[in-house]
């Protein structure tokens, strides 16, 4: 008799009776993990944005800049804010201004210069939206580029703030910013911020928080384990979904129902 059914390939979530795997990346969080240090920097954020002023964001790649960034978005009112998030590849100044009119719904036809327009478009005297411009990868922006973009933050005929700059990238960008030529646009800057790797309380905290959003058993990884993920990973928080999400494949492999600091570590030498 030839039998055609395949054989069920048990996946993580099944195994610890969970929604689904609690570090990966393909489920949307409604809502987002926050440090006490997130918690402030939002505030002042906010408090920024509302004065008219702008401001770098600084961390190593997986730190969470972009979570808290979209964070922040999140929660400006869209009476009174419109935002335009432009990740850096390499355009040109000019295919950036363009991509700024595109996202906010300006005609780029004719003759006219793109940063007269957005001059325009961003003038407080058409009591439109407050615009708040995010630049990621920042540090790799050309500083004709940054200069360009800066001149949009003053409104030269009503004398007002024009848009809000967030400049967002690699701790490199504060060194640059400090270069002499570029004391105009240092001068713009309100404040700058900087995401810190997570100490091993708010390891445990980040981990219970993707548990219980995954519907898991809060107990799955021993006391013993945040520790061990907090140095192993730096208090990185993209390499800690890294290193927890391979320790509970290794479990399951194993027939385990906890993830144990042996298997941490296991799995940290295996990365």
């Amino acid at each position: 008799m030839n039998h055609n059914a395949t054989s069920h390939q048990t996946t993580v979530h099944e195994h610890f009776a969970c929604r689904y795997a609690p570090f990966s990346d393909t489920f949307l969080l409604r809502d987002s993990w926050a440090s006490k240090a997130d918690v402030e920097n939002l505030r002042r954020m906010l408090l920024l944005l509302e004065q008219g002023k702008s401001f770098s964001l600084v961390g190593e790649p997986g730190t969470g800049k972009s979570m808290l960034l979209k964070t922040l978005l999140d929660r400006l009112d869209p009476k009174i804010y419109r935002h335009v998030y432009i990740p850096w590849a390499g355009q040109k100044t000019a295919q950036i201004l363009r991509e700024i009119c595109d996202k906010i719904g300006l005609d780029t036809a004719g003759r006219t210069p793109l940063i007269h327009r957005l001059h325009k478009a961003f003038s407080r005297a058409n009591d439109g939206p407050y615009t708040v411009l995010v630049i990621d990868e920042a540090h790799a922006l050309p500083r004709e580029a940054l200069q360009e973009l800066f001149s949009l933050t003053l409104d030269h005929n009503t004398r007002t703030a024009g848009a809000s700059i967030i400049l967002c990238g690699h701790p490199v960008l504060t060194r640059i910013l400090e270069l002499d030529i570029n004391a105009a646009i240092r001068s713009r800057i309100a404040m700058r911020f900087s995401m810190a790797a997570l100490a091993e309380p708010e390891v445990e905290e980040f981990v219970k928080f993707r548990l219980k959003v995954a519907a898991a058993d809060q107990a799955l990884f021993l006391r013993d384990t945040f520790q061990t993920l907090q140095i192993d990973a730096k208090g990185n928080r993209r390499l800690i979904m890294n290193l927890a999400g391979n320790a509970m494949s290794l479990a399951m492999e194993r027939g385990e129902k906890v993830v144990s600091d042996e298997i941490i570590r296991e799995a940290a030498n295996q990365a």
